[in-house]
């Protein structure tokens, strides 16, 4: 299936469409140069992490990618997807989804060419193609005022959404007097709190910096979202796929009891938040705000510029009931 045929303005590349084994080819020998010359692309779109969510697919959906060719073959833009077919359904309803587990993930092209508007707009009449044959597209939003996110809105404004809402990257070293001043005086009582805490019991603070380590962290990450209401994403068995190189999780513990964890993955000197559990029965602590400082503290010293909190994390503790903790005063 390709635009070259549509009878619309001319489309100066091809789009191929790769599914199953073949596009888990195109992520093996296509994307690690797709990614490196894409200086935008973010860790969500990196070969390590898309080739392990493929691997984390149900039987029932089949890895799919979208690339974009010049005339003499060359892919210079790509979009990772996975179709998933509903076997209840009488005749097998076809869902389109983004390639990923994390929530934190935007629709994104990757490659040399993802941000031209001629080569986005390629993928977008592929995209209408498919929802003109009856093909639901359940896809993320789009960042709108990336080359896919306006092409999304001239050609399916009435399929696909996009985010208005520019990303909340903080950036670093981060300056909390920055924020407004209601803000300041919560995280002024917060850091109050927490300080009248560590003089009565021993908060602890870490962050993987290895595989084993890395290994460890996911541990303490999946247990703290065992107690909470979502579902836990597979990231025990996706993260180490990517690496301590690529990956780390930060927790927080108190009297050696964690309380907030947080998997983050990188590139270069970015970082980018993927998930997030908190203890419940810490939320009158609000971990996540603690571990989050500590975060931004250690991130800076290692000479991290940007922190992407993501719209996957979680904010404070959850509201779920847990196990009540008790601590002295």
């Amino acid at each position: 299936m390709t635009t070259g045929d549509l009878p619309d303005r001319a489309v100066p590349h091809t789009v191929d469409t790769h599914l199953g084994n073949d596009a888990l080819t195109v992520l093996a020998r296509h994307w690690p140069a797709l990614y490196a010359h894409d200086r935008e692309a973010t860790p969500f779109q990196s070969p390590a992490y898309l080739t392990a969510a493929a691997r984390q697919l149900p039987a029932a959906a089949t890895p799919l990618v979208l690339a974009a060719r010049t005339s003499g073959g060359r892919i210079v833009a790509a979009l990772a997807l996975a179709r998933h077919r509903d076997r209840s359904h009488a005749r097998g309803k076809v869902r389109i989804r983004a390639l990923c587990i994390s929530p934190a993930a935007h629709l994104r092209l990757a490659g040399p060419h993802a941000e031209d508007d001629a080569v986005a707009r390629a993928f977008a009449l592929h995209l209408l193609l498919w929802h003109e044959t009856g093909i639901d597209l359940a896809l993320a939003e789009p960042h709108a005022d990336t080359a896919l996110g306006r092409a999304v809105r001239e050609v399916l404004p009435d399929r696909l959404t996009t985010n208005a809402t520019p990303p909340a990257v903080l950036a670093l070293p981060f300056h909390f007097e920055a924020l407004a001043p209601s803000r300041q005086r919560e995280h002024a009582r917060r850091c109050r709190h927490w300080a009248h805490l560590a003089a009565t019991h021993t908060v602890t603070y870490q962050r993987s910096h290895h595989q084993q380590a890395l290994l460890a962290g996911l541990d303490v990450l999946t247990a703290l979202q065992k107690l909470g209401p979502d579902a836990a994403a597979p990231w025990r068995a996706l993260a180490p796929a990517i690496g301590a190189s690529g990956a780390f999780v930060a927790d927080l513990h108190v009297d050696g009891a964690p309380i907030a964890a947080q998997l983050c993955l990188t590139r270069g000197r970015r970082c980018y938040s993927a998930a997030q559990a908190a203890h419940p029965g810490y939320r009158h602590l609000a971990p996540a705000h603690a571990l989050l400082r500590h975060l931004l503290d250690d991130l800076a010293q290692e000479g991290f510029h940007t922190l992407d909190p993501g719209r996957g994390t979680r904010g404070a503790a959850s509201t779920a009931p847990g196990p009540p903790i008790r601590l002295a005063a």
